[in-house]
């Protein structure tokens, strides 16, 4: 695979995570920028524009790519609620992309409509459902997925958990659905993890064990591009040590990455005796949950 271009400086670190975690989805597919192209109806050149962080894709997209490379794209619709946010919070009135950028409708307005349309149109359109607009009114836009707030996601995956339906892969993404008892005696809301809301940190010893109360996880595995309760924990606990993530938000960002890798360099001999010693590797395993605790 030919090598990324370096992403722009300005780029909010929140959108730069998303454009990561597509990048390497496309890397490890395999796919070129012309097959994505073919099998997601989004053109070449808008695909340049997304992964090199000139242009936000739309959620559609991300799905689309996800769709495309097998991939579970609720984690990166997650990250795409994030980094929309932040990229409208950066974007001045009037453009499309990060402040200091050429308008993308004054490059390229063919653009600016989505997934292109193939096939030819029938000479005359069919009438339309009911419960369509009036006419003289504009029908409502229409994309291939429906748009949903990412708090009706959280209710649903909570449901499922509830159901015990697909456990271990929502496990893996998300760790605890809800904060536990102990966390709402410390002021965490109750409730599904959500994006983009930081979070107070509490640290106490209970039972000769640190914890903050959001998570109880210990053997849980998590990495860059997790996040959820156990990862809003672990950021509270390498705060705790001495070893901010910059942010506690539950997402698992470049950041968390870094000060987890500090933290096990720090206490690399820590684990005990008749264990091995922590690996240096950024990812938060039983062994790294052990020591955090102590």
């Amino acid at each position: 695979m030919p090598r990324w271009k370096e992403l722009p400086d300005s780029l909010d670190p929140r959108v730069r995570q998303l454009i990561v975690q597509l990048r390497r989805l496309k890397d490890r597919s395999g796919l070129s920028l012309a097959s994505l192209q073919d099998k997601t109806g989004y053109s070449r050149s808008s695909w340049d524009r997304y992964l090199n962080g000139r242009k936000l894709p739309p959620r559609a997209a991300v799905q689309e790519l996800a769709r495309v490379c097998g991939a579970e794209p609720t984690p990166l619709l997650v990250l795409h609620e994030v980094a929309e946010s932040a990229w409208q919070q950066n974007v001045p009135p009037g453009r499309e992309g990060p402040r200091g950028q050429e308008s993308e409708e004054q490059r390229e307005p063919e653009e600016q409509q989505g997934p292109e349309v193939r096939g030819t149109a029938p000479e005359s359109a069919p009438p339309p459902p009911a419960g369509s607009a009036p006419a003289g009114l504009p029908a409502p836009a229409r994309h291939g997925w429906p748009r949903r707030p990412i708090v009706l996601a959280g209710a649903l995956l909570i449901a499922l958990v509830a159901l015990g339906a697909g456990l271990v892969a929502l496990n893996s993404w998300w760790g605890d659905s809800t904060p536990t008892a102990t966390s709402r005696t410390n002021g965490a809301v109750a409730g599904s993890w959500a994006p983009g809301q930081t979070y107070s940190c509490k640290v106490r010893r209970v039972h000769g064990r640190l914890t903050a109360g959001y998570s109880q996880s210990d053997n849980g595995e998590y990495q860059e591009s997790a996040h959820g309760w156990p990862v809003v924990e672990a950021q509270c606990l390498l705060t705790a040590r001495g070893f901010s993530p910059g942010g506690v938000d539950g997402v698992f960002g470049p950041a968390t990455e870094s000060a987890v890798k500090r933290f096990q360099s720090k206490h690399r001999q820590d684990p005990g005796p008749d264990q091995p010693p922590l690996a240096v590797d950024g990812i938060i395993g039983p062994h790294t949950w052990g020591v955090l605790r102590k």
